[in-house]
């Protein structure tokens, strides 16, 4: 009996291979998200043991040390934008991008503070919020905002 695949199934495969036609660019996005991992627990981390602060203020003072790197080499490193920056069509969007990873992620590990204080489960339930966040954060960045037709280095013909 031949096998066939329904309508269904070779819809999911088409957006699967929509969504990774670079595989560079989603191994580029996996390295700066690891960057931004890094950086972003490490100061968390830093913040809860070192400073001794609460969950809730130790998960934004994290955030905003590691967003702004995420900004620039997710732009530069990963999409490859080199024209001007701009706030309306790039740096805002991005940064409410973040901003709905951050409100996640501080309800997460507020809740999570009132049943420990523990920083490795802590740092668990921070990167499985931000987790939850990464793929749609993907997804927009590149179909909405840096994507292959909305490159910011348009060339203009000069007649």
């Amino acid at each position: 009996m031949p096998v066939t695949s329904s309508p269904m199934s070779t819809s999911r495969f088409a957006a699967l291979r929509e969504l990774v036609s670079d595989p560079w660019k989603l191994v580029r996005y996996c390295g700066v998200s690891v960057i931004n991992v890094l950086v972003g627990s490490g100061t968390f981390v830093l913040c809860l043991n070192a400073f001794d602060m609460e969950p809730l203020p130790a998960n934004l003072v994290a955030w905003a040390v590691s967003t702004g790197p995420a900004y620039i080499l997710s732009r530069y490193w990963v999409w490859e934008q080199t024209g001007e920056n701009s706030v309306k069509a790039e740096i805002a969007p991005f940064w409410i991008l973040a901003l709905i990873g951050l409100g996640f992620s501080s309800v997460c590990v507020t809740i999570a503070g009132t049943m420990t204080d523990h920083s490795l489960v802590l740092l668990a339930v921070q990167f499985c919020a931000y987790g939850v966040v990464w793929v749609a954060k993907f997804v927009i960045l590149d179909r909405l905002m840096w994507g292959p037709d909305k490159s910011a280095d348009v060339e203009v013909e000069v007649v």
